[in-house]
């Protein structure tokens, strides 16, 4: 194969297509950024994406390739100063690849330094920002990339030019681009302030309906066979949208937007809850290019409903329902556009088979049990409702009340007088002593104000020199000391020259965060005895202590048959908290299904971040009786606490069934399950103890520890 795939021959994927044609058209809008799944073509719809695009006119012999009729760089500039007359000529815009690992001085561009040494000048070094100008700037795994250089990759977007000051270089050139990035939500989240930055988002699962998936396996297997003949068979619908995108780009000045239209995007965005204006702005101008691309004179209600799809799912607060931020943008706009229906391909993601990771409800990952046969269905429901019969009466022995449901449902044998999902308020939070936390030998990029670590990037206190490489800063009185121990001086004019091996570099240490994941048994049992409102007061303390240290803190709730990471690893303490206060409690207890959830976080946090301290806190009463895998719910939940001590994670836990005696019927049970679970050999002192064992955990009772024991004894597995 020669080419890439032809854009108009992608199936399905309305909305993806939309969002890369509207930057086209109008690039103010600020780029889209592809959320999904691997595998479902993100990168190859990208690829295609240029060849639709029209060609550019540059500057013949313009590094930079200044486009014309936008601002010229300073070097195109000093040629017109001096007389010269600019020639411009066509090329084909291309597709320029930020690599993951690129550093600032890569992305922006820095000193060339084998100038500065061979010939004694100063000279720019271009960066990927440079290259960038006028073509497709595509960024994927997005969310792996260094916060910094994101910040520095948007701010250029926005402003359209780059402004380089460093190392005694003064520098600014013109980088106007479309950025596109993308990210598979499973490798981690991209923080919200920088998602926000994205003008437009979508979310991108796989086709579930068979005559898609066919389809696309056919077309695949035709350009393998033959791309030329492909492309050949589908350059007409390329050609169509070039010149769509050409057309729409001289009428998007004419485009008309009514004021009502305006007032509409005003009530949706306050209705959803979204801060900041960059919602408004972003919905109108996609929808004004979503109507010069059909040739319309006046923005629709449809090219507004699309708008909304792309420009709101990322900017929506999570909250504490669970469902999908696309969800809600679907409820708003049946809503706000009454009896309009919705193309087939755009309402939302579709829901994916039980068993597997996905999307988004609360903004996190969703781990469920697998679907099981009928007789296990049978038999878990029986489970449940004699587990929801045993919390009645535990909530009724603890609150002396007798009488009847509050259920309401007159089907339902066992949940006469069942306590229904309760959200429980957390206790105040408190303040928490300072500890400290050991030096790290690692190399690391990242933020943070508790532990000390060196670090690779431009910033930090500047500790010692090493060898010089490219894209490391320079040290230059280490620099001058190596070229005069070397004898590189002229005694006559004593001055030094300074050679390639004479360069040395900086070496800073910055100080660091933590990743602290909490993982929360929310299930029925919790409810009790003022246990939930006790571990929620201590985890909202700890967001608050973390803040200020700028730790990255994570929350993962289990219940039902459920763990859902509430609060992905973040440094927002006000999200989190608001994520915690609505935590919902109630349910059985899956634990092996929590204890999973956690170790695919970590995971991706250590893929984000390997240099990070991760501590674990599992703060659950033991009594697992959900399994992920189906087998014996905690032997499961053994083995993969084991798993997560071969990662090495800090951890703790916190027993929460040891807190108080529950009623004869729960003790009675638990004395049962416990002489059972003894016979086979699975523990000895309790579920939780025999969890903390295998996890190499330090094991704490919650009937010991006061609320602020508890936020101690997590910050001092910090310290070790």
């Amino acid at each position: 194969m020669t080419g890439h795939y032809p854009f108009s021959a992608l199936v399905g994927q309305s909305l993806l297509k939309k969002g890369l044609l509207v930057n086209a058209v109008d690039p103010s809008i600020g780029g889209v950024l592809l959320r999904g799944e691997k595998g479902t073509g993100k990168t190859t719809a990208v690829r295609s994406f240029a060849a639709v695009l029209p060609p550019k006119e540059v500057v013949r012999g313009c590094r930079f390739g200044c486009v014309k009729g936008a601002p010229p760089c300073d070097e195109c500039r000093a040629r017109e100063s001096s007389g010269e007359t600019l020639v411009y000529e066509e090329r084909a815009v291309e597709v320029v690849d930020l690599p993951l690992n690129a550093s600032e001085d890569r992305v922006v561009g820095s000193l060339d330094l084998e100038a500065a040494l061979r010939e004694g000048s100063r000279k720019f070094e271009m960066g990927v920002l440079g290259k960038a100008n006028g073509n497709v700037l595509y960024i994927d795994e997005v969310n792996l990339l260094d916060d910094h250089v994101v910040d520095v990759l948007l701010d250029v977007a926005v402003s359209g030019v780059n402004v380089v000051m460093r190392e005694g270089v003064s520098y600014r050139h013109p980088s106007r681009f479309l950025l596109v990035g993308t990210m598979n939500p499973e490798e981690g989240e991209l923080r919200p302030q920088l998602m926000d930055r994205f003008g437009l988002c979508v979310e991108i699962s796989g086709e579930r309906e068979v005559g898609f998936r066919k389809q696309i396996v056919e077309r695949v297997l035709l350009f393998e066979k033959d791309d030329g003949a492909f492309r050949s068979t589908w350059g007409g619908e390329d050609s169509r949208l070039r010149s769509a995108v050409r057309e729409a780009r001289d009428g998007l000045r004419r485009i008309y937007v009514g004021e009502h239209l305006v007032k509409t995007v005003a009530e949706v965005n306050n209705t959803l809850g979204i801060s900041g204006h960059r919602g408004d702005l972003s919905i109108l101008k996609t929808a004004r290019a979503l109507a010069a691309l059909r040739g319309g004179e006046e923005l629709g209600a449809a090219d507004l409903r699309d708008a909304i799809r792309l420009a709101l799912p990322h900017r929506i607060p999570r909250t504490g329902v669970s469902a999908s931020r696309a969800y809600h943008v679907e409820r708003l706009l049946s809503w706000a556009f009454p009896g309009e229906v919705a193309g087939e391909e755009d309402r939302g993601p579709v829901v994916p088979l039980p068993g597997t990771i996905h999307g988004m409800k609360r903004g996190g990952v969703i781990f469920r049990a697998p679907a099981e046969t009928p007789e296990e269905r049978e038999r878990q429901a029986i489970e449940q409702a004699q587990a929801k019969r045993h919390r009645y009466e535990a909530a009724e022995a603890s609150s002396g009340r007798k009488g009847p449901s509050t259920c309401g449902d007159p089907d339902c044998d066992y949940c006469q007088g069942y306590v229904e999902d309760n959200i429980i308020s957390p206790s105040d939070p408190y303040e928490v002593r300072k500890i400290a936390a050991p030096k790290g030998r690692k190399l690391s990029d990242a933020v943070g104000k508790r532990s000390k670590s060196r670090t690779k990037s431009a910033r930090g206190r500047y500790v010692r020199s090493v060898p010089w490489v490219k894209g490391r800063d320079i040290a230059i009185d280490a620099t001058l000391f190596a070229a005069a121990a070397g004898g590189h001086v002229d005694r006559k004019t004593h001055r030094v020259r300074i050679g390639l091996s004479d360069l040395r570099g900086k070496q800073r240490e910055r100080k660091v965060g933590n990743l602290v994941l909490v993982v929360m048994d929310a299930s029925g049992s919790m409810e009790t005895q003022q246990r939930m409102v006790a571990t929620k007061g201590a985890v909202l303390s700890l967001l608050r202590d973390s803040y200020v240290k700028r730790d990255r803190v994570g929350l993962i709730a289990f219940r039902d048959t459920v763990a859902e990471v509430v609060v992905p690893p973040t440094g927002s303490a006000s999200q989190a908290a608001m994520q915690l206060t609505w935590l919902a409690s109630g349910g059985t207890t899956p634990l092996s299904i929590g204890l999973f959830a956690a170790v695919k976080t970590l995971e991706m946090e250590q893929v984000r971040d390997p240099a990070r301290k991760a501590i674990l806190a599992l703060i659950t009463d033991g009594r697992a009786n959900v399994a992920y895998f189906g087998g014996e719910p905690l032997e499961e939940a053994v083995k993969i606490a084991k798993t997560i001590r071969k990662m090495g994670v800090t951890s703790l836990v916190i027993d929460a069934d040891r807190m108080v005696a529950g009623p004869a019927a729960l003790r009675s049970a638990m004395e049962a399950t416990q002489k059972s679970a003894r016979t086979r050999g699975i523990f000895s002192d309790g579920p939780a103890r025999t969890v903390a064992d295998a996890m190499g955990a330090k094991y704490y009772s919650l009937a010991e520890m006061s609320r602020s024991a508890i936020l101690k004894a997590i910050r001092s597995r910090m310290a070790l």
